[in-house]
Parts: C-alpha cells; sequence; structure tokens
C-alpha cells in the first residue's frame, strides 16, 4: 500500500507554481483536421518560425528559440476557433527530444499551452507575492450606514506600482491552468488582510471559492483553514462565496466541500442567483446561508416589470430556505427602495462604496 500523503507537504496543485514556458525546445503539435495543420503550417510560416512535418509522429513539431514560445503563443493565438484550440493537443519538450510514452501525462490542449506560455507575468505576480485585497462593503437594506460584512476581490500589482484588476488576473488563470494556485493566493490574502485593513472583530468577509479550483477537499483547504486560524479570525466570521455556478460539474465534490466548510464554522454563500438555471437548481441543494442576487437581475429593477417578477420571487424563495438575500450591483436610490420594499436583507453596490484596500467603516446616510 502507498504510503499517506503529509499532511505538512505541499499540494502540487495549489500551493506549487509551475515554471516558466520560456525555451528553447520544441513545441509538438496534433491537428484533427487537415486544414488545422495548415494554417498552422501557414501562420508559423509567416512569422518565421522553423516548423517540421513528423509523419512518424502524426505530428507538426515547431522549433522555438530560448524567449520565443511567449511571442509565439501571442502570434498563434488569433489563428485558431476556440474548437480548434481544444482539440489540437500540444506538448513542448527540450530540443532533440521526441515524444514519448513517459510524456503522457504533460499533453495540454493548444488553447492551454499558448496561455501558459503567456503567463509570465502571472507566474512572477504570484512569486513575488504582489497580490492584494481591497473589500466593498455589504450593508444593511434597513439602514446602509450598517455594515455587515466585506466582500474581498483580488487585486494585483506590477512591479512599477501599477494596477491589475481581478479579471485579467482570473481569466488568464482560468485558460493556463493556474486557477488553482490564483484562488488559494486570493484566499489567503482575503484573510491575512482583513484585520490589518481595520474592519474590526464583528465583521464577516465573504470570500469568493471558485467550485473548480479545489482539487480534493479535506488536502487543498487545509491551507485556507490554517490562514484563518494564523490571522485571529474566527471562523463564524467567514462566509465562502460559491462563484461561477454555471461551471459546477462536480455536485457531489462541492457538496462534500461545503459540509466541510460548515462542519468548521464558515458560512456558505451562494453568488449569482438568477443569471442561470444552474444556481437556481443549487439553491435547494446547497441551501445557503447567503444568496447574492447577480446584478444583471438588480439593476434597473425600480423600472423593469419582468425584473421586478423575477427578483420579487426569488427574495421570496431564498426567504423561504432560510437564506439572507444579498442584492449585489446596486447604484441607484430608486433600486434601493425597491429592494427594501421587497424583502432584501442586505445590499452590495457603488451606491455604498466601491472597493478599497482601506474601506469604510460606516456606509452612506442615504435614508
Amino acid at each position: 500500500m502507498a504510503d499517506a500523503v503529509s499532511p505538512s507537504a505541499p499540494c502540487p496543485n495549489c500551493e506549487v507554481l509551475p515554471g516558466h514556458i520560456s525555451g528553447p525546445g520544441t513545441l509538438y503539435l496534433w491537428c484533427p483536421l487537415g486544414h488545422s495543420r495548415k494554417k498552422l503550417a501557414e501562420r508559423a510560416g509567416e512569422g518565421g518560425y522553423a516548423i517540421d512535418n513528423r509523419p512518424d509522429l502524426g505530428a507538426i513539431a515547431v522549433t522555438l528559440a530560448d524567449g520565443v514560445p511567449e511571442a509565439f503563443a501571442e502570434w498563434m493565438r488569433p489563428v485558431f476557433s476556440q474548437m480548434e484550440l481544444g482539440e489540437t493537443k500540444a506538448l513542448f519538450l527540450p530540443p532533440e527530444t521526441d515524444p514519448g510514452a513517459a510524456h503522457i501525462g504533460q499533453v495540454k490542449s493548444l488553447g492551454e499551452w499558448l496561455a501558459a506560455a503567456r503567463s509570465g507575468w502571472l507566474l512572477d505576480l504570484l512569486h513575488e507575492e504582489r497580490v492584494e485585497t481591497h473589500y466593498q462593503p455589504i450593508v444593511e437594506a434597513a439602514d446602509p450606514r450598517r455594515i455587515y460584512a466585506y466582500e474581498a476581490l483580488l487585486r494585483g500589482r506590477q512591479r512599477d506600482g501599477g494596477f491589475i484588476g481581478g479579471g485579467p488576473i482570473f481569466g488568464l488563470a482560468s485558460e493556463a491552468d493556474l486557477l488553482f494556485q490564483v484562488d488559494l493566493a486570493a484566499r489567503r490574502s482575503a484573510v491575512r488582510n482583513f484585520q490589518p485593513a481595520g474592519l474590526g472583530p464583528d465583521r464577516r468577509v465573504f470570500i469568493n471559492f471558485t467550485p473548480t479550483s479545489i482539487y480534493d477537499p479535506a488536502y487543498c483547504l487545509r491551507t485556507t483553514f490554517q490562514a484563518v486560524h494564523e490571522a485571529g479570525i474566527r471562523p463564524e466570521q467567514v462566509v465562502f462565496e460559491v462563484v461561477e455556478s454555471e461551471e459546477v460539474n462536480d455536485l457531489d465534490t462541492l457538496v462534500r466541500t461545503l459540509e466541510q466548510y460548515r462542519e468548521a464554522g464558515f458560512g456558505v454563500a451562494l453568488d449569482d442567483l438568477g443569471s442561470g438555471f444552474a444556481s437556481l437548481n443549487l439553491l435547494h441543494t446547497l441551501k445557503p446561508d447567503f444568496v447574492k442576487l447577480d446584478m444583471g437581475l438588480i439593476q434597473g429593477v425600480d423600472g423593469d416589470t419582468h425584473k421586478a417578477a423575477i427578483a420579487s420571487k426569488l427574495l421570496e424563495a431564498a426567504d423561504s430556505m432560510g437564506s439572507r438575500t444579498v442584492a449585489e450591483g446596486v447604484e441607484r436610490m430608486e433600486e434601493l427602495h425597491w429592494l427594501r420594499d421587497n424583502g432584501a436583507d442586505l445590499l452590495q453596490g457603488f451606491l455604498f462604496a466601491r472597493p478599497a484596500a482601506q474601506p469604510p467603516q460606516e456606509g452612506p446616510s442615504l435614508l
């Protein structure tokens, strides 16, 4: 029987960062369609890249010099459709190394490889810990001056101090198979910076949680639990917010993961309710402590009868299940009044405050 993995060993899917794809080496590509092979050969030739047809391997081999893979990835990205990027397989090996059985585990889709080759800046960001957290208040609907919690949002800093939004970070991480590492960095930063931001012992923090970023619940989440303990935050102050509910393919693992959260004393929120069928389906399965209504549904709800009908039913359904509701994206007083009159518990949006490293301790006086 194989030895059990030591709980102190770093998780290779979460805590170990891959190296840069810098070259030199050979990129072996297996295209399922002839016209894809033709496009690849023509495009590579236009860029001056040395290509070689390898019928013995059923592949096209592209020779890339030191420092060239990133430029090649930017050059090739517009060539293929999303389906071609997914169906074409890629393997990057050192010079004069032919593919063999030992390399099977290194094969990626071309889309993943191109993203990985462009991810040098993201790997540097994580290596150098140039990540930070901005917090956006979640206020009481009955009195927006009272801040109930803060949502933690990942941000990055360039080496020159420039700002990097969460969208580019998570977008590239998803494409380059770095979501495990980025999601872990986001959770750690959210917990580590909560008290230094002066947010107080009685406030909660909502931490985004991407279901696809958890490889094994017991193993991958222990570092988050440890960070919460080291930061001196009580588990009941932390609410893990399930985002990208449309991407939940392994519901059983998600349920087990959230059961472990709850057993440890943490709260659970379901994000973007009303944005699709998947989130509605998860509502009765997960029975979350909090439900966040999608900003696309909330914005303009006061003047749109269709949005109003849907939002009112969702607020009613969440309340009947014992879930507190958070309306996202509130930007206008008319939306605030409609939500308060229709039973929303909590509100979040630019009307109250924008995300900040040092967010306000009290909401605005609006009512």
